[in-house]
């Protein structure tokens, strides 16, 4: 049975899940109803990085209320800090879904996401989207750890990175302290988050630091030069995308200077896209959207690795908008279909033995959806000076 038809099963069949996306260009009423509430980005444009933080908290606490994706079952949680090598603590929140008890009573141990959260490196949290992390969970079957790594500006590059990576190394010591299993690691992430699970990677491949066993990246930010390696005309979205629908390419901007400075982002640890070499990475999927300015980068970013030679697996859903999976997976069918994906695609990798050979369906990579996505690169429109390509 293909993951699509298990994510089918059991639902009315008015409520099944295509494989196809919707037609390029139609935005989801609830999504435009969110556009014209937020006026696309101004609501926090201009703002100091440190002065947005109460109003993205807000509204992610709230879309995590009202568009949760509401799912039976009891996931245990609690709240933990992570003891790391230079003695620092590194705070997290642990999901557990009920384990089956094994014959000595205990429950056997579960795979293990290292989840890391979006906002620019500069806001949200990994307490934000309680309901959301649960639901990662419950569809992975995995412990999850949402990772509280350390905020820019106050806290730039490198040092939000480390405690990612630290978080990696402890989960790879102690995770049988919360019923998870040290020898199977993922790492998972949105926007930002999706750069610091994509570079976690890179870090554990290049210092030999734990095996990972996969990588969900959804709508990553992997270029934070906009205009590196490939070069912006490879990345048409930056300017087709970057001024209505709600990520702006001024946000954008203003986040890549709060992270790290200008002659730091051609680093592959800063902008992962620019890495000269992308082989013997973990196999990973690449989510995008086609009304997003990233998106562009993420399709890149799967190329790249599997010109390598890796599996990376990528889907574009078109008349998405950057940060769908997390804001409506309980409102949008599309939201819902790419988290229960990337929860499937690790599920799958962590529930067979780590050399057990290829499983059907990822020994050769695909591009899903991207009749949607390629008609948007034809819309491009001009930019003005001071929303230019966030280099």
């Amino acid at each position: 049975m293909s993951k699509m038809e298990e994510s089918n099963r059991g639902r009315p069949a008015g409520k099944r899940l295509s494989r196809k996306c919707p037609t390029a260009g139609r935005l989801a009423l609830p999504l435009r109803l969110l556009l014209a509430g937020l006026h696309a980005g101004a609501w926090m444009t201009g703002r100091p990085l440190a002065g947005m933080r109460g109003r993205m908290a807000a509204f992610m606490r709230a879309m995590d209320v009202a568009a949760c994706l509401r799912l039976p079952g009891r996931v245990e949680w609690g709240d933990i800090d992570l003891q790391v090598r230079d003695g620092r603590l590194v705070p997290a929140r642990w999901y557990r879904p009920r384990r089956k008890a094994s014959e000595d009573g205990h429950g056997e141990p579960l795979p293990v996401i290292l989840y890391y959260h979006g906002g620019g490196f500069a806001l949200g949290g990994h307490r934000l989207r309680h309901r959301y992390n649960r639901a990662w969970a419950q569809l992975s079957g995995c412990l999850v750890l949402s990772v509280g790594y350390r905020l820019a500006p106050e806290h730039a590059f490198p040092k939000g990175a480390d405690d990612a990576y630290e978080a990696l190394l402890w989960a790879s010591r102690a995770a049988g302290s919360l019923g998870g299993d040290p020898t199977r690691l993922a790492v998972a992430g949105e926007s930002a988050g999706g750069n610091i699970a994509a570079v976690t990677a890179l870090r554990a491949r290049d210092a030999g630091g734990p095996p990972i066993r996969g990588q969900a990246l959804l709508y990553p930010a992997v270029d934070l030069t906009g205009r590196g390696g490939p070069g912006a005309e490879s990345q048409p979205s930056l300017r087709q995308n970057g001024r209505q629908y709600m990520l702006t390419l001024r946000l954008l901007r203003q986040f890549a200077d709060g992270y790290a400075p200008e002659e730091l982002r051609m680093l592959p640890h800063v902008s992962p896209l620019l890495a000269p070499d992308l082989g013997g990475l973990p196999p990973a999927l690449v989510v995008t959207a086609e009304l997003d300015p990233l998106r562009d980068q993420g399709r890149l970013y799967a190329e790249r690795l599997r010109a390598a030679g890796g599996i990376a697996e990528s889907r574009c859903y078109a008349g998405m908008i950057h940060d769908f999976t997390a804001m409506m997976p309980g409102w949008l069918p599309e939201a819902e279909h790419s988290l229960r994906l990337a929860a499937g695609f690790l599920k799958e990798r962590l529930y067979v033995p780590a050399h057990g050979g290829s499983l059907a369906g990822t020994a050769a990579s695909t591009e899903q959806g991207g009749g949607g996505c390629g008609a948007a690169e034809e819309q491009g429109e001009g930019t003005n000076e001071h929303e230019r390509p966030f280099g």
